[in-house]
Formats: structure tokens, C-alpha cells, sequence
């Protein structure tokens, strides 16, 4: 699991179909001091995570699948939650 920031939401014409119907966003991974860690991701929000708020993301593909339900499908990262009051590099 990461920490990692809400920077924009996914938008696709064409995606797997076991996507369909699923909140899609961008998370940037981040260190405890707030610092860049790594390239953005999309990340499957079943937690309604709002754009600049902190998270935590889980790399689990298996869960992401279960998530989805396909066993199949190509998610791989989901917002296993939302971080209601941050400290960071503190």
C-alpha cells in the first residue's frame, strides 16, 4: 500500500468492459514528506475520493479483479482509503 494524492479523474471513449460503470482517477503517489514517489496511476475509486485529497492505494490486482468482478480484467490499482486528516512531514 502507498500513500498517494487525487491529481484528475479518467476519461475513456474505450475501455475494458469489465470497467465499465467503475470511477476511474489518477493518483500520484506520494512519501511521507508529501514528495513525488514514482509515476501517477489509475486507481479504481469505490470511496468517492475528491480531486487533491490523500489516499491509500493497494497495487493488489486480485482485489482490484474481485473489485470488478473478472477475473480478466486489467485493474490492477483501487483506493483502499481516504485520509481524513494529514500530517505530512511532520
Amino acid at each position: 500500500m502507498k500513500l498517494a494524492r487525487i491529481k484528475g479523474h479518467v476519461t475513456s471513449t474505450v475501455k475494458h468492459s469489465s470497467l465499465e460503470g467503475h470511477r476511474l482517477l489518477i493518483a500520484q503517489p506520494v512519501t511521507a514528506d508529501g514528495s513525488n514517489d514514482g509515476a501517477p496511476q489509475i486507481v479504481l475509486d469505490p470511496l468517492g475520493a475528491a480531486i487533491h485529497q490523500l489516499v491509500l492505494i493497494n497495487s493488489d490486482g486480485g482485489g482490484a479483479r474481485e473489485m470488478v468482478k473478472d477475473s480478466k480484467s486489467p485493474a490492477r490499482w483501487s483506493i483502499m482509503g481516504i485520509i481524513d486528516h494529514e500530517r505530512l512531514g511532520s
